[in-house]
C-alpha cells in the first residue's frame, strides 16, 4: 500500500504519508484500518504527508472520503489535520478536499513544506 500511518499515542499524533500512485481503494483502506487501530482515539492531531505522491483523487473520490468522515465524525472528534502538499497540483486538490469538509469535526491546515505543518500542529519538527 502506497499510503501508511503511524499513531502515537503519548503524543496524539496520527501521522500518515502518501507515496507513489494511490487508488481509492487503498485510500479507504487505510482510514478503515487507522480508525480500527486500538491506538486510536477520538481527536488526534493528524500530520497528513504528501510530498512523494504521484497521484491525485478526483472530485467524487473526494466527495466519498468526505462521506465517509462525516459518518464517522462522532467516532472522529474535533481534531486538527495539517497536510504537506509541496506540489501544486497537490496543493489544489488538498484545497478541494478543504472546501467540501466544510464545518466537519476537521480543521484542516494545507502547508508547503512539513516544518510549518508541524509547528501549526503543535509538534516538533522531526
Amino acid at each position: 500500500m502506497s499510503l501508511t500511518y503511524s499513531i502515537d499515542p503519548a503524543a496524539g499524533v496520527l501521522r500518515i504519508v502518501g507515496e507513489g500512485v494511490i487508488n481509492q481503494a487503498e485510500r479507504l483502506a487505510a482510514i478503515r484500518s487507522w480508525m480500527r487501530d486500538p491506538a486510536y482515539r477520538r481527536g488526534l492531531r493528524t500530520l497528513c504527508d504528501f510530498s512523494a505522491v504521484a497521484s491525485t483523487p478526483g472530485l467524487s473520490e473526494l466527495r466519498e472520503i468526505v462521506s465517509l468522515i462525516q459518518l464517522q465524525s462522532p467516532f472522529i472528534g474535533q481534531k486538527r489535520v495539517a497536510m504537506v502538499a509541496p506540489s501544486s497540483t497537490v496543493f489544489g486538490v488538498a484545497r478541494q478536499f478543504q472546501s467540501l469538509v466544510g464545518s466537519s469535526p476537521l480543521e484542516i491546515g494545507i502547508f508547503r513544506d512539513r516544518a510549518q505543518a508541524t509547528q501549526w500542529l503543535g509538534l516538533e519538527t522531526p
